[in-house]
């Protein structure tokens, strides 16, 4: 552990979120251009790790159709929250359409904060904040995806997946612009920004066919490793699309929660009780961006989990036997019914907006 490891404790007061938060819905997010925030994936009523992870490999696939290979390179950029320049933040909130009242407010709650270190019963001298967004605010993370959504690529056959500040480049073999320039930009962006991107922490995969005969890996970026496997938003994604470290990590992860399942069946609890911890300690782990990686699982990989959840019932651990592909088809529906609920009510909201007089 270094002095650069540790982080400020940056939460708003409970009043202070509320009211943040309606600041968010009511302004800050409609004065967004929809182009301008149609690769952000979090932070927004739409947005989730499954469609974000429903994104690349629907992209990826797609260009693999008509190439050899897809690169994709996962961008850190170190302490995103904490580095946020206030002056470029500000520059481009003043090109949104915000009311002046709206626009004077994020100055002030931006501007003349202090923090302060306490080790023990020792408190430093507070010292004025220039830099950095309140992470863990209501109005922070809007504020960060304003930040990065003027970051584009280059060529229209080139993409990039953003998640808060995960910021994923994919960029085919046959583009017309490739990984290289494509990089080089971003790194133009985040300097022109006041944002530093991490090499270390920055991966590149390259994705290919399954069992393709001859592949010729491309050559690297300086100072970026290639890897085989990535962990991306909490899946392993593997450069050939066969998923046997994510279900051996997830046949993992849930095995070490049977002991807690064993402790409570120990302790009396009934098989519908044991049933309702069996919900949400294995069944929500299994169903987690399930809809954006079950469709490459082969036959065998399935089988495994369904002997998982078959020995788990055996054992009196829940009361009906569940099986992968009812979980799968379950969470596909949950995600589609979700989607269509939050866009009817966007549009609700949208005519209430315009029907709803001023005063």
């Amino acid at each position: 552990m270094s002095l650069a490891d540790y982080r400020p404790i940056s939460v708003t007061p409970i009043l202070s979120r509320l009211l943040e938060k309606l600041v968010v819905r009511n302004w800050l997010l409609p004065a967004i251009p929809n182009d301008m925030i149609s690769d952000q994936f979090g932070f927004r009523p739409t947005g989730s790790t499954t469609c974000a992870l429903a994104f690349i490999l629907h992209h990826v696939t797609v260009m693999l159709e008509d190439c050899e290979y897809v690169r994709c390179l996962l961008i850190d950029f170190s302490k995103a929250f904490d580095v946020v320049d206030h002056a470029v933040l500000l520059s481009k909130l003043s090109q949104l359409d915000l009311p002046h009242c709206i626009f004077n407010w994020l100055i002030s709650f931006l501007t003349e904060r202090n923090q302060a270190v306490k080790c023990g019963d020792i408190l430093s001298f507070p010292m004025q904040i220039n830099s950095g967004i309140i992470q863990g605010s209501g109005v922070g993370p809007t504020l960060y995806i304003i930040m990065e959504s003027d970051l584009r690529t280059l060529s229209r056959r080139n993409y990039l997946c953003k998640y808060a500040d995960d910021t994923n480049l994919i960029v085919p073999g046959n583009s017309d612009i490739g990984l290289h320039d494509e990089f080089s930009h971003i790194c133009n962006w985040a300097k022109a920004n006041k944002m530093i991107i991490n090499l270390g922490k920055t991966k590149e995969i390259v994705f290919r066919r399954p069992n393709v005969r001859s592949f010729h890996m491309p050559l690297p970026i300086s100072d970026i490793e290639q890897v085989d496997v990535v962990n991306l938003l909490g899946i392993l994604l593997p450069c050939n699309f066969c998923f046997d470290a994510q279900v051996r990590n997830v046949l993992k992860l849930c095995s070490q929660r049977v002991y807690l399942l064993k402790l409570l069946r120990d302790q009396g609890l009934s098989r519908e009780q044991l049933h309702v911890v069996f919900l949400a300690l294995i069944v929500s782990r299994l169903r987690y961006a399930l809809p954006a990686w079950s469709g490459f699982l082969k036959a065998e990989q399935i089988g495994q989990i369904n002997a998982f959840l078959k020995r788990l019932y055996r054992y009196g651990f829940c009361s009906e036997l569940m099986r992968l592909e009812t979980l799968i088809v379950n969470q596909i529906n949950d995600s589609f019914i979700k989607c269509v609920i939050r866009h009817i009510v966007c549009i609700l909201c949208y005519h209430l907006q315009q029907v709803v007089p001023e005063y």
